[in-house]
């Protein structure tokens, strides 16, 4: 019976983000609030897998 396979883990992934014409209120916010940077990247913005953690997991269901 064929069954369905999960694997979960963790990856470390490159990414780029082109923002054009910020106003530099807001690029003075930028380069001030790392946070407020981390919050701009979204799936979109991810480009390649660099490497997986050896810690990946398994579940198999039925």
């Amino acid at each position: 019976m064929p069954k369905t396979i999960i694997l979960t883990g963790r990856a470390i992934v490159n990414f780029k983000r082109v923002m054009y014409d910020m106003p530099d209120d807001e690029v003075q916010e930028l380069l001030e609030s790392n946070d407020l940077r981390e919050s701009q990247i979204d799936d979109g913005d991810l480009r390649d897998i660099e490497c997986i953690h050896d810690d990946v997991t398994i579940e198999v269901k039925e």
